[in-house]
C-alpha cells in the first residue's frame, strides 16, 4: 500500500468537516497510511483560477505537488474538484518536458521543485486499487443488504478521461461496485451522469441550480433510492444544503445524502458519530434507524452462525444445482434461504416452510470447501424454529412420540406375526428419561443440541 498525504482542499475543512472526520476515521480503520503535509494551498479551483490565468493556475498546482513529491508521498483527496486540478496539472507537466523546467524556474524563487515523482488520487482510488470492491466486501461488519443507494460521480471525477484516467467517461462503473460492496444496491436511474449544477451559484444563477438539484433529485426518488451518495464538496452542498433550501421552502424532498466514506463507515461498524453525520442538512434519520435494524438482525445472526462462513456460502451457491430436493422442486431454493440469513432475516427463514424442504442428505456437505454448508447453516435455522414452536406438526409429532415413549413410532404387532417376527422389544423409555432428565425439552426451548 502506497503512502499517502491528504489534500483537502478549501471547502472541506471550512464548510464541510463532517467528510475530513469519516474519511480520517475510515481510513484509520483500514490501516491506510495518510498524513497531513505542511505547506498546501488551494488546489487551485480550475473554474475561476484557471480562467483567470493559466500560468498562475499551473504554478500554484505545481507548487502543490512539489510538496506531495518532497514528502515523499502522493496526494489523496476527497475532492473531485482538487483531484481534476492536480491531476490535469500533473499530466501538463509530465508529458511537456520543455513546460516543466520553465515552471521549475519559477519554483526554485520559492525553494521548491518538481521533477514528477508523485501522483493524485481521489479517496474513491484508493479505496479502489488498494483493497478493491471485493476486498472491501470481506471487511464489512454489517452488510445494507437490500437498501436501494443512488450514486452521483460528479463531472470532475471523470472528465477529461483521457488526463483524469478514473474511469469510463459515459458508463463509470467504479463508485457502483464500491456502494454494491457495502451489500447495497447502487439504484439506476436516467440523469446519472447529469451535472449537479452547484457552480451556477457563482454565476448568480440560483434559480437553475435549484432545478437541477429538484429534478435529479426526483428521478432518484421516482427509482426508489433510500438514499444518494456523493465524493465531491460542491456535490454535497448541492444536494445537501440546496435540498435544505427546498424544504424550508416547503417542498417535499426528504432524500438522505451521504459522503461515500460515510456509509463505508457505517458498514464496517462504526458510529454515526464518530464520521460526523450529525452534521449533515437533510435528515438522515430515517436511514440510520433502518441501517441500525439491520446491524441489530446481523448480530442476531453473528450469535448463532459463523457470519463470515455464512455470508460465503451465500455468495457462492455453487451447490444448489447438486441439491436432490432442489432438482425434483424447482420452487426450493436452498441458497435462497441462507441469504436470507446473511441479510439479517432470521424471522423469515424460520417461518418459511422453505426451511424443511432440506432432508440432510449430506450432498452440499461433502461439496463445500468450506465445510460450512447449507444443511450445517439449515440445520441450525432448524433448531432455533423448533425452540420457538415453527417446527411443522410431523416434526413436532416425532420430537413428542421421542420424549414419551423413546421411539419416533410404534411396532405393528399383527404386521410382525404375519411376518413371523418377535414381539418388538419394548423400549427403555423410562430409563431415558432419566438418562436426559430435561436436556430433550432445554434443547427444543434453546435451540441447541
Amino acid at each position: 500500500m502506497a503512502a499517502y498525504a491528504y489534500f483537502w482542499g478549501c471547502y472541506v475543512p471550512a464548510r464541510l468537516p463532517y467528510m475530513e472526520k469519516s474519511t480520517r476515521a475510515v481510513f484509520e480503520r483500514l490501516g491506510v497510511d495518510a498524513v497531513d503535509v505542511e505547506g498546501l494551498t488551494c488546489c487551485p479551483e480550475k473554474t475561476m483560477i484557471r480562467n483567470m490565468s493559466h500560468r498562475t493556475w499551473l504554478l500554484t498546482a505545481a507548487r502543490n505537488l512539489a510538496v506531495a513529491e518532497e514528502a515523499g508521498r502522493i496526494f489523496v483527496t476527497p475532492c473531485t474538484g482538487c483531484f481534476s486540478t492536480l491531476k490535469e496539472a500533473q499530466v501538463e507537466l509530465d508529458t511537456h518536458r520543455g513546460l516543466r523546467e520553465e515552471v521549475n524556474g519559477e519554483l526554485a524563487r520559492v525553494g521548491r521543485r518538481y521533477e514528477g515523482g508523485t501522483d493524485v488520487m481521489h479517496v474513491l482510488d484508493v479505496l479502489y486499487q488498494d483493497f478493491g470492491a471485493g476486498g472491501l466486501r470481506n471487511l464489512i461488519a454489517y452488510p445494507m443488504d437490500g437498501m436501494g443507494i443512488a450514486v452521483h460521480y460528479g463531472c470532475h471525477l471523470l472528465r477529461p478521461s483521457d488526463e483524469l484516467l478514473f474511469d469510463d467517461p459515459l458508463w463509470p462503473s467504479k463508485f457502483d461496485e464500491l456502494v454494491e460492496a457495502l451489500g447495497a444496491e447502487s439504484v439506476a436511474y436516467p440523469s446519472k451522469m447529469e451535472c449537479c449544477g452547484n457552480l451556477l451559484l457563482r454565476a448568480g444563477e440560483e434559480e437553475t441550480a435549484q432545478a437541477m438539484c429538484r429534478s435529479k433529485l426526483g428521478d432518484m426518488v421516482e427509482h426508489e433510492a433510500e438514499a444518494l451518495t456523493v465524493v465531491c464538496p460542491s456535490c454535497m452542498m448541492q444536494y445537501d444544503n440546496m435540498q435544505h433550501v427546498l424544504q424550508r421552502a416547503g417542498e417535499d424532498l426528504k432524500l438522505p445524502v451521504f459522503y461515500y466514506p460515510e456509509l463505508l463507515g457505517l458498514a464496517l461498524g462504526m458510529e454515526p458519530d464518530e464520521l460526523g453525520i450529525e452534521r449533515h442538512r437533510v435528515d438522515t434519520a430515517p436511514f440510520l434507524d433502518r441501517w441500525r435494524g439491520r446491524r441489530a438482525a446481523v448480530d442476531l445472526v453473528r450469535s448463532e452462525w459463523n457470519y463470515a462462513l455464512l455470508r460465503a456460502c451465500a455468495e457462492c451457491g455453487a451447490c444448489v444445482e447438486d441439491c436432490p430436493v432442489a432438482r425434483a422442486d424447482p420452487t426450493f431454493d436452498p441458497n435462497a434461504l441462507v441469504r436470507a440469513l446473511a441479510a439479517g432475516q432470521v424471522e423469515a427463514v424460520l417461518e418459511s416452510p422453505d426451511l424443511w424442504k432440506c432432508v440432510e442428505c449430506y450432498t452440499c456437505t461433502e461439496l463445500c470447501p468450506n465445510k460450512y454448508d447449507q444443511m450445517t447453516i439449515l440445520r441450525k435455522a432448524k433448531r432455533l424454529a423448533i425452540a420457538r414452536g415453527l417446527a411443522p406438526a410431523g416434526v413436532v409429532e416425532g420430537m413428542r412420540a421421542f420424549r414419551e415413549k423413546g421411539r419416533l413410532t410404534e411396532a405393528s404387532v399383527a404386521q410382525r406375526r404375519r411376518l413371523g417376527l418377535p414381539p418388538s422389544p419394548e423400549a427403555a423409555a423410562e430409563e431415558l428419561r432419566r438418562l436426559l432428565g430435561d436436556e430433550v425439552k432445554g434443547a427444543e426451548e434453546e435451540g441447541d443440541e
